[in-house]
């Protein structure tokens, strides 16, 4: 067994660590870090575990060189077990050049495919998998603070302490259901370097539905987007710090020409025109004199009564389809990909199996019966008991 303090704080120590974590076939990780008033987290704990090492607790604050743990990342062998990984794995891109992943296993995830839930927490799959019931007195803790608490660090190890056992019971679980390849399929975007990028269209289409957004709009709509981004960054400061979206939406409606227009509107925060004003109004003025020609597309909501029709009957059939296989709904098919369907639904199984927007897992769960239903081959009938049920129509 190897013998490290619970907390690390030099980098010598840490170099041993990582490279006797190497040599374990699975290691479990997780951070503490704070995003409030920052637009970049900050990361203050790092906390680590494998069969005979830890769990243990690495302060960045004092061990400045975090590259070692990308060498652990980019390590095929060794199996790295986070649990709702992606917020985690987004410090990491950003706080260490070069990171990549590679082995990746996220316990919310597999946990998902098991029947769990699809975002149970850690706490209760510890307490469902190891009869272990975590503390949670220091789950709102200044981790910037040092030293740390000695019962604020024992929380942090709590959430590494059991990962391995918990990996391994559900990496069991995954195979003996024949879900192992599904898992995986759902997991590939987590070790995507893009998968970390902000989705800027995501923003836009975000923004427009916080306020009453014409098209006439959105070109200047698109170009504010893009000064709160980049102001934001600069700044470290999170977007709504800079403009809240509904704001946002409100003054590409206005378009105003001068700072006077703005002061028309109701409800501004305190100091707004004083800070961006200015920026406000060259925006806007830059938008009038050269529209943008990367707005993105926007796919508005239809109201015809066979469009509505069609996406509650597709609900019924999710939720029943889910229930069979004892997945939730939204992992069965996220809210994106089902109003894809909805806009653009398959003709024949090779127009949906040819989907690029649909992981191949997703397609074989749903397989020949969704495209039957779109398609008007599956019927859906009231059985007695109020039960119901989709049969094949002839």
């Amino acid at each position: 067994m190897n013998t490290y303090p619970s907390l690390i704080q030099d980098q010598k120590t840490f170099n041993c660590l990582i490279k006797d974590l190497l040599k374990k076939p699975v290691v479990a990780l997780d951070t503490e870090f704070h995003c409030e008033k920052r637009y970049w987290p900050d990361l203050f704990l790092i906390q680590l575990a494998a069969d005979g090492i830890g769990p243990v607790a690495v302060d960045p604050i004092s061990v400045k060189d975090l590259t070692p743990l990308a060498d652990l990342f980019a390590e095929e062998k060794v199996v790295k077990v986070l649990h709702s990984a992606k917020n985690d794995l987004a410090i990491l891109f950003h706080d260490i050049p070069g990171f990549t992943v590679k082995n990746l296993f996220d316990s919310q995830i597999a946990a998902a495919f098991l029947g769990y839930g699809e975002q149970i927490s850690l706490v209760n799959l510890v307490h469902s998998v190891c009869g272990v019931k975590a503390r949670k007195m220091y789950s709102m803790s200044d981790w910037s603070a040092r030293p740390l608490a000695e019962g604020q660090l024992e929380y942090a190890l709590d959430d590494v302490r059991y990962l391995v056992q918990v990996y391994e019971s559900l990496a069991g679980d995954l195979k003996k259901k024949g879900r192992t390849h599904w898992f995986n399929g759902e997991s590939e975007s987590l070790t995507d370097p893009q998968t970390y990028v902000t989705s800027k269209e995501r923003l836009f289409s975000k923004a427009r539905s916080a306020g009453k957004v014409k098209s006439g709009s959105f070109p200047l709509l698109w170009m504010l987007l893009n000064w709160r981004e980049e102001k934001a960054i600069v700044m470290n400061r999170p977007r709504f710090y800079i403009a809240r979206d509904h704001l946002l939406c409100r003054l590409a409606v206005l378009a105003p020409k001068n700072v006077e227009n703005i002061r028309s509107l109701r409800g501004l925060p305190g100091g707004f025109i004083d800070k961006y004003g200015n920026d406000v109004i060259e925006v806007a003025n830059r938008c009038l004199n050269n529209p943008p020609s990367d707005v993105p597309k926007i796919r508005l909501p239809r109201h015809d009564w066979g469009y509505a029709a069609r996406k509650d009957i597709l609900r019924i059939f999710l939720k029943m389809k889910s229930k069979s296989l004892d997945l939730s709904p939204a992992l069965l098919l996220p809210k994106d990909s089902f109003e894809s369907i909805l806009a653009d639904p398959p003709k024949n199984l090779e127009q949906f199996m040819t989907r690029t927007d649909l992981t191949g897992w997703r397609k074989e769960a749903l397989g020949p019966e969704i495209v039957d239903l779109l398609t008007g081959k599956l019927a859906i009938t009231l059985k007695k008991g109020n039960s119901i049920k989709f049969i094949k129509v002839k």
